[in-house]
């Protein structure tokens, strides 16, 4: 993944400039939020358990056809498999 600054100094070298103000500007606002995405990235991520099971339920119940014989959901193990799936 490529941080802000990287892209914004090779737009500007694909452009054949220097950086300009703005261009500063949107790398500033982008550092300043930083903490703001990481504490979110932080609650998602303890909250993924929750999310997953919640997901995985709601696929089995719509789909109930998943739970018969020879479906994704046939025995714990598989569903087991799903949800795990469902988190990565």
């Amino acid at each position: 993944m490529k941080s802000v600054v990287t892209t914004v100094v090779t737009a500007a070298d694909a452009a054949g400039r220097f950086p300009s103000q703005n261009d500063l500007e949107a790398v500033q606002d982008n550092i300043q939020r930083a903490a703001a995405r990481l504490e979110a990235a932080e609650k998602l991520a303890s909250g993924l358990d929750a999310v997953t099971k919640e997901a995985g339920d709601a696929c089995f119940n719509k789909y109930a056809y998943l739970k018969q014989p020879g479906e994704a959901g046939d025995t714990q193990v598989k569903v087991d498999k799903c949800y795990r799936d469902l988190g990565h």
